[in-house]
């Protein structure tokens, strides 16, 4: 799959049940994440999905109004980066996390529009209820 995202890997990481994007988006991928646990597999991962990450980097960047170098500096595990292995370990650890984070939080924001939609329809419902109620206590069918 060359034009794999790191959207895709992880739908499809969960799909095959190698692991669960909400334990990602909570715990990291220092636990061990199929797929981007050796510094081989990592490093092909960061040669695969490079362009993406440096998106992702400068879209926060962006967002948070400082620089790429300032950014990572403040990753979890930036002070262990000792080789260009351990950087591209580093960058992609990040990256996985903060696309399951953005899943996650997508996917809570849609569970809480769902439940909205739903107390909605009980309260219309409720006042529907309550209309013909009054409806037939008034003697009008």
């Amino acid at each position: 799959m060359t034009n794999e995202t790191i959207t895709t890997f992880l739908g499809r990481g969960q799909k095959e049940e190698r692991f669960l994007i909400s334990d990602i988006a909570k715990y990291g991928c220092s636990g061990g994440v199929s797929g981007i646990t050796t510094y081989a597999e990592t490093c092909a991962f960061y040669d695969k999905h490079k362009t993406e990450i440096w998106d992702l980097l400068y879209d926060m960047s962006e967002d948070q109004n400082f620089s790429i170098p300032f950014l990572i500096s403040d990753f979890n595990g930036a002070r262990q980066v000792t080789c260009e292995d351990s950087f591209k370990n580093l960058l992609v650890w990040w990256a996985v996390e903060h696309v399951a984070r953005d899943i996650e939080n997508s996917a809570e924001d849609e569970r809480e529009t769902t439940l909205e939609k739903m107390d909605t329809f009980d309260r219309i419902d409720h006042l529907e209820r309550r209309a013909l109620l009054d409806a037939q206590m008034n003697g009008e069918e």
